[in-house]
């Protein structure tokens, strides 16, 4: 199963995410920091993450160019109830894949299902991401 990366501050709305995510067939990686984050993005296939409007303190505008710096190919799924358009339109020049609705019942909870299968069908057309082909020359790693 594709992993993605939960990126997200409230523990409840994560467990709400975590089975949203495993509802679509994906295997959900909570993290709770930047460096979490981005040790996922290394050591896993994440290509998939959710993130919510800030992180760790940070706006999502501000960390959103680092995971799309790491991973190029990283479909970003920004979960924000209450974005201002300036927000969102800034969010989509950084390079999100899709915005939605934190998951507060059912439909909105199938709205995301929706879009992490598009985001995983997507993931698969373009293969892995560069950093994965060219970690193990860097690191060291098989």
């Amino acid at each position: 199963m594709l992993p993605v990366i939960i990126a997200y501050q409230t523990p409840t709305e994560t467990a709400a995410l975590k089975h949203c995510v495993e509802l679509a067939g994906c295997t959900a990686k909570p993290v709770a920091t930047l460096n979490e984050a981005i040790d996922v993005l290394r050591k896993e296939d994440a290509a998939i993450m959710l993130l919510g409007k800030t992180f760790e303190g940070s706006s999502a505008l501000d960390v959103i160019p680092i995971f799309r710096y790491l991973h190029k190919q990283l479909k970003i799924i920004l979960l924000a109830d209450d974005a201002t358009v300036s927000f969102l339109r800034q969010a989509r020049a950084a390079g999100i894949f899709y915005h939605a609705i934190e998951p507060h019942d059912e439909e909105d909870c199938r709205e995301l299902q929706l879009a992490l299968e598009c985001a995983r069908e997507a993931s698969e057309k373009q293969g892995k991401s560069l950093w994965k082909k060219l970690a193990p020359v860097f690191c060291g790693a098989n």
